[in-house]
């Protein structure tokens, strides 16, 4: 690898490293505060609300940057006081100040660092994976880290664990090197795309991703419900994005040689069988850690696919910005969704139902996905 690859590397592994953290067990800690289901669905779903437009913005301010790491430098600080910020506050509203400038700081680094990985990469966006998989190990080492901590310190020391991540993050960020963006100046004059294609794109991804409201939110809280142990449930989040970290080693191949359409069909499938297996048998302890294995449909398959279908659609140029508008759309707007939905459901229908509802939101993306024939156009050779 060269230089620049693994500067990228490393950064994608403390980033998602610090997610590792903040996905599994921030719900944990929330818990820990004495806020109810529905309160815990409604705080993620902030944290959804800014990223409909955090990251779009922060794309934009990077496109007009003369050199974009200034922008990411400027995140990951401001990332890192916000998560530190998260460590001292308790009251409702100050907490919930602190958690929307962390989530602003937090999920506008990605898509800019995803752009930066596919200019670097010009021509060969199908490898884009191969730095990818990097931040899936920092997720599965943090995630398992994490299980253990959390057993041993209970969940008031998650935000501390968050912070500490962010701030190797940012370092890392320091280290990145110039990556010239010369189409980014240019993107308006060259032409509109097929945006009928990337609406159909940007509707799979908030159906799909509204399903995720309930995993990310609360299956931490649903095995614990069933009496799976700490150290279970970390494990249990690290054997997904173990299959995940799989799924990014195998995914150049598998996109140079099928259709991307078919492959978003198969992600989407996978996914409805996982939330049905999970609605049906959570006592089944074998049977939920199997289906985790499917996370490398419904995470890893999906993403690889669509962070490089998304740009071919929207045409060359924006990179950043149709990455951010697939993140405010998808995570933004569809974790906003499906968190509430989730928190509320919880409560009026019981913890299994938040399930069989995500099931029905991937089969809703399934059935979209049947008329999706943009992502056949080109080979999966095709750049960002």
């Amino acid at each position: 690898m060269r230089p620049v690859d693994v500067a990228l590397a490393a950064t994608y592994f403390g980033y998602y490293g610090a997610i590792g953290i903040f996905q599994p067990y921030w719900p944990a800690y929330l818990a820990a505060l004495g806020l109810t289901p529905a309160a815990i669905g409604a705080s993620l779903a902030l944290f959804y609300a800014v990223r409909i437009v955090g990251p779009y913005a922060s794309a934009r301010a990077a496109d007009a940057a003369a050199d974009r790491r200034h922008v990411l430098w400027a995140l990951g600080l401001t990332a890192l006081v916000a998560s530190l910020l998260l460590t001292q506050v308790r009251a409702p509203w100050p907490l919930a100040l602190a958690f929307a400038l962390f989530s602003f700081a937090s999920n506008g680094l990605m898509p800019i660092i995803d752009a930066l990985a596919l200019e670097r990469l010009a021509g060969h966006g199908h490898r884009y994976s191969w730095l990818r998989l990097w931040g899936s190990l920092g997720y599965v080492a943090c995630a398992a880290a994490g299980g253990a901590l959390l057993g041993a310190r209970g969940p008031m020391v998650v935000p501390w664990a968050i912070a500490l991540m962010f701030a190797l993050t940012l370092l890392l960020l320091f280290g990145l090197p110039r990556v010239p963006t010369p189409l980014a100046r240019h993107a308006d004059a060259t032409g509109s795309g097929d945006a009928w294609a990337l609406c159909r794109l940007l509707a799979i991804g908030f159906l799909h991703l509204s399903g995720f409201g309930a995993y990310y939110g609360f299956y931490t809280l649903y095995l614990a419900r069933y009496g799976y142990a700490p150290a279970t449930i970390g494990a249990f989040w690290a054997f997904a994005v173990m299959a995940e970290v799989g799924m990014f080693v195998a995914a150049p191949a598998l996109l140079a040689r099928a259709a991307p359409r078919r492959l978003l069909q198969f992600a989407l499938g996978a996914t409805v069988l996982r939330w049905l297996l999970c609605a049906a048998l959570p006592q089944v302890h074998w049977l939920m850690f199997a289906t985790q294995a499917l996370h490398l449909a419904g995470f890893a398959l999906f993403h690889a696919v669509t962070v490089l279908i998304a740009p071919r659609i929207a045409g060359p140029g924006r990179a950043a910005r149709v990455q951010a508008l697939m993140s405010g759309v998808s995570w933004g707007a569809g974790g906003i969704a499906g968190s509430l939905l989730a928190g509320w459901l919880w409560t009026a229908a019981g913890p299994r139902a938040i399930f069989v509802a995500a099931a029905m939101l991937a089969l809703a993306a399934f059935a979209l996905s049947l008329a999706f024939t943009a992502a056949d156009r080109g080979s999966g050779h095709a750049g960002g």
